[in-house]
């Protein structure tokens, strides 16, 4: 397992040891950390893109870019809706 999946479980089962130990709570928490670090790596890729595209020079690659860095952000959403997770940190 990755260290930083290790990280997330620690972090989710730490900040419920005060509680009565819920382990579906812990669970789900887990998930939804796992769900929101993916959607990171996708949204870091896409401000990445989106630079290069202000910075290119040449309107073709910087259009190719752009459509890139919005088809990361597309999946981004994809996933959090596909997993459940509010897609702009909202709040039920």
């Amino acid at each position: 397992m990755n260290e930083r999946i290790r990280e997330l479980w620690a972090k989710c089962v730490i900040k419920h040891t005060n509680d009565p130990m819920n382990w579906q709570t812990v669970a789900d928490e887990f998930a939804e950390l796992i769900v929101e670090e993916c959607a990171d790596v996708l949204r870091a890729e896409s401000e990445r893109l989106y630079k290069l595209a202000a910075e290119e020079k040449d309107e073709l690659f910087a259009s190719n870019f752009e459509i890139c860095a919005e088809k990361c952000w597309d999946n981004e959403v994809a996933i959090k809706i596909h997993f459940g997770v509010k897609p702009f940190g909202d709040k039920e």
